[in-house]
């Protein structure tokens, strides 16, 4: 797109340019490979683990394997330690993307879906999140509007799935997901096994989109679309919570990553409808509209061009989801539920957590109880602060770039937000992923992704002391055995490659 600073990668330009090109079929090839089966064994473990260790509902009845309670702390273990070789397998992975020989499209689709495969057969991982879905998916069902209703007053055996902590509030979800929900309850019936895979198979829809679209971004924006397909869609969080969590973000970025490729390739009514239909799924897509003004302005000629293609993203979305709102029959009570996430006080959250510091502090220092109004008071700062941050995007749009610039503010608004959970860090990461060609950004996203990726334990809930000590021996050791493995590897290969080559003449 003209207009905007396109920087190629220095990974991509190396590949190119650079003199580290091997022969396909080469070493490069070889690597690829192990580092593929490696991936592919840590999903196993997690997958086999996490049938016993998995995230069960309430009531796991539907779920025959979960009697089985004497080996879970040991099975808890051995999918922490899949989890780690699986982020291991990823990392050594995108050290070979770009450099000619290596991994491309292709082979990282196939390593997709091989990572993948054993994540789709398994209990929910790492969140209990799936069961609000199902419950709330039924409630549109039988007519019990969840905006106004909690769980607790469905009558069904999917509301005693979910956790205590949500059974009396609304869904915040938008009316495109809960209505997909709905269809797939009315496929599977009120059981949860069929549910919980149909609404994967949903999720798996959204990360499907992410596939085709991200290389189509990051080509239409300069970015390696293989290292973009490494970074945005074979990241450890997608695979672990988006598949194996089955959450509706997937569908939420999948559809924000396919109306933005859509925008820039020239059919701007159409990408800012999908970004307006992934508003409906869930809030923050919301962000990206303001951000497709510049991307519209630049296909419009002649006066006013912002203006004008204000006025246009802002008919599309309005008449989308107005359109679209009606038709699903739920209304607008999601706006009103938005708050329901914030119940939630996590460690992540930096402005929650600060709140309660503060709260402590005051309490010791014999200023009362005031942790409540702390939080709040905290949460609200951070609110302004992730508004002004995106404010400062937008006017920078144009230099930063308007895709970019949407991958930042939607990290800002998880980071600053009331509470923060490792997949909401890819809204933003995987538009960065296709958009940013900066090998700083690409570098933070990566790292961010493999840390996050570790910090919850496959049953979902609070950690324990326990869980943090176990957490850490394991990825320390198993971290160790594949370093030493790779070392005995490179080894010996440079040991048989001078055998090759003979003494020098």
């Amino acid at each position: 797109m003209s207009g905007y600073p396109v920087r190629v990668s220095a990974a991509w330009q190396r590949a190119r340019t650079g003199p580290a090109a091997r022969r396909p079929g080469g070493p490069v090839t070889a690597d690829a490979a192990r580092h593929r089966a490696l991936g592919v064994l840590g999903a196993l473990l997690l997958a086999g683990c996490g049938m016993i260790a998995g995230a069960y509902p309430e009531h796991p009845k539907d779920f025959l394997v979960s009697q089985v309670v004497g080996i879970t702390q040991l099975a808890t273990i051995g999918a922490y330690g899949g989890l780690v070789l699986l982020v291991v397998a990823w990392i050594r992975l995108g050290r070979l993307v770009g450099v000619p020989g290596g991994p491309d499209r292709h082979d990282l689709l196939v390593t997709l879906a091989q990572w993948a495969a054993p994540l789709l057969v398994v209990p929910p991982l790492f969140s209990k999140d799936v069961y609000s879905y199902a419950a709330q998916g039924a409630m549109t069902l039988f007519h019990v509007n969840p905006y106004q209703h909690g769980p607790q007053d469905l009558a069904s055996p999917l509301a005693n799935n979910v956790d205590q902590m949500w059974q009396a509030t609304p869904a915040p979800y938008g009316p495109v997901f809960l209505v997909l929900a709905g269809r797939v309850i009315a496929v599977t019936g009120e059981h949860t096994w069929p549910a919980v895979l149909g609404l994967r198979l949903l999720a798996v829809l959204g990360v499907l989109l992410m596939a085709v679209y991200v290389p189509r971004l990051a080509r239409r924006l300069g970015v390696d679309p293989r290292s973009a397909l490494w970074l945005g869609v074979l990241n450890p969080l997608v695979l672990i919570h988006l598949v194996g969590g089955a959450h509706n973000d997937a569908l939420l970025i999948g559809l924000l990553v396919a109306g933005l490729a859509l925008v820039l390739d020239g059919l701007p009514a159409l990408g800012v409808a999908l970004v307006a239909l992934a508003l409906l799924v869930k809030a923050p897509a919301g962000l990206a509209l303001a951000f497709c003004v510049p991307l519209w302005a630049d296909q419009l000629r002649g006066r006013l061009r912002q203006l004008r293609a204000a006025l246009l993203v802002g008919a599309t979305a309005i008449g989308t989801v107005a359109v679209t709102s009606t038709a699903c029959g739920l209304g607008y009570g999601w706006v009103a539920a938005l708050q329901t996430p914030g119940q939630v006080r996590n460690w992540l959250s930096v402005t929650t957590t600060m709140g309660q510091l503060t709260g402590l502090l005051g309490s010791w220092f014999g200023a009362g109880d005031h942790m409540d109004g702390a939080i709040a008071a905290w949460r609200g700062a951070g609110g302004l602060a992730a508004v002004v941050v995106c404010a400062v995007l937008l006017v920078r749009a144009r230099r930063i770039g308007p895709v970019p610039a949407i991958g930042m503010g939607l990290v800002a608004v998880v980071a600053l937000g009331p509470v923060v959970q490792p997949w909401y860090l890819l809204w933003g990461f995987v538009i960065l992923a296709a958009a940013s060609a900066d090998t700083g950004v690409r570098s933070l996203v990566a790292g961010g992704s493999a840390a996050m990726a570790l910090l919850l334990m496959p049953r979902g809930g609070p950690l324990e002391p326990r869980d943090i000590v176990e957490a850490i021996c394991v990825g320390a050791l198993v971290l160790a055995a594949a370093v030493l493995a790779e070392w005995l590897i490179a080894s010996r290969a440079r040991a048989a490659a001078v055998g090759t080559a003979g003494p020098d003449p």
